[in-house]
């Protein structure tokens, strides 16, 4: 569980704690699925188990927010505070910036456009991208783009500010997503041939977000709207281009700013340039999204297939602990990983300054997580934290 948190870290941009429950409604009827089926395996809900993960980290958190939904249960919980200040209660239908699960989104719009012929995932980014990467470059599969095999270099932290005076500083600063594909391309490739092996980064998907602006004629935030939120009637999710707010109930962000005298301080972080990754959802509209998605209605059967073709090759220093023990184990947008007691989750998590979130489900649906919190460190999760809360949902 360690490693599953660790390698979904997500690639972007104190007060009293008081805690509060929702008891689990009554199982619904079971739908029939297909895929990766849980069987009897699933454990039942334990109110008292998941309240005590989201009180774990009270010295590393503001607030926690957490939704667990399927016919084999609800729950809903929070933790900590929206508001230092005030003390005011982390709403149970707070929003929160997405960071990198905003991948899944931009995954999800570039599968449409394959099946609307308007891609080829075989052809190379440089035929529809021409002026994009390096001529050294060898030719970069657009499938490889989504399933983190591109061998595209990363940002460093040399490229962009990573320090917590530095984060506080520059937070409303603008990165394009040329900027920051030209920035990463001056960095070693991490492997040679595209598609040989599988390691977790960003780049590939700036470069897969221009695609879709090339192929488009728009932003990929406005595809993202036109093509997923409004059909889903997704309306307290928003895919900002430049609102550094957020917009409706929500907690606030923070991140511990050091200080002379060797303490620190907390600095409200919640408003800052959305930037690539910058959605904004809430637990309920995620849950949605994702219910959607494995049903199909966003996606034609084979591109559908997509989302669960695991590469099989190396993961890049990937070991025997890993989620694929060493192996790849993400596909396009999304991650696998069987749990100890046997049960297999996909999903995806994300972070930015402030907020860290997460959504996993059981294939089959009859169980599906997605939580919030802000961390105080400035982004990156909390390894503990959510290994705790996945352990408690699906693994207790």
């Amino acid at each position: 569980m360690a490693a599953l948190a660790c390698a979904v870290l997500g690639a972007v941009t104190l007060g009293t704690a008081v805690p509060a429950v929702a008891a689990p409604a009554a199982p619904a009827a079971r739908p029939a699925t297909t895929g990766d089926t849980t069987g009897d395996r699933l454990p039942e809900l334990d109110p008292q188990a998941l309240q005590h993960a989201l009180s774990s980290a009270p010295d590393r958190v503001t607030g926690v927010l957490a939704r667990v939904s399927g016919p084999d249960g609800h729950w809903t919980g929070t933790y900590g505070t929206a508001d230092i200040m005030t003390g005011a209660p982390v709403p149970v239908d707070g929003r929160f910036r997405l960071g990198s699960v905003t991948k899944t989104f931009i995954a999800t719009v570039m599968l449409q456009l394959a099946a609307e012929g308007r891609v080829d995932l075989d052809q190379p980014v440089q035929r529809y991208l021409p002026d994009v990467l390096p001529d050294s470059y060898p030719p970069i599969p657009v499938r490889t783009l989504l399933n983190f095999t591109s061998s595209l270099p990363e940002l460093t932290a040399d490229d962009l500010p990573t320090t917590p005076d530095g984060i506080v500083e520059h937070r409303f600063d603008d990165h394009p997503l040329s900027e920051l594909v030209a920035k990463a391309v001056r960095h070693k490739r991490p492997f040679t041939h595209p598609g040989c092996m599988q390691v977790y980064g960003a780049t590939g998907y700036y470069v897969a977000a221009m695609l879709v602006e090339e192929l488009t004629g728009h932003t990929y935030q406005q595809e993202i709207t036109t093509r997923i939120l409004q059909p889903l009637h997704l309306r307290d999710t928003t895919a900002p281009q430049t609102d550094t707010t957020i917009p409706g109930p929500h907690s606030d962000g923070y991140i511990a700013v050091p200080r002379p005298d060797g303490g620190s301080q907390l600095v409200d972080i919640t408003e800052q340039n959305p930037g690539a990754g910058g959605m904004i959802s809430t637990t309920a509209d995620l849950d949605r999204f994702l219910t959607a998605l494995f049903r199909g209605r966003l996606l034609s059967s084979t591109e559908q297939a997509e989302l669960f073709d695991v590469p099989d090759v190396p993961y890049l220093g990937g070991t025997a602990h890993d989620p694929g023990q060493g192996r790849a184990y993400y596909a396009a947008g999304l991650m696998r990983v069987t749990l100890p007691n046997g049960v297999t989750v996909w999903g995806k998590t994300g972070t930015t300054f402030g907020y860290t979130n997460g959504m996993f489900t059981t294939r089959d649906l009859r169980r599906r997580l997605v939580y919030s919190f802000n961390p105080t460190t400035g982004g990156g999760n909390d390894l503990a934290l959510v290994n705790r809360i996945l352990s408690a949902t699906f693994a207790p």
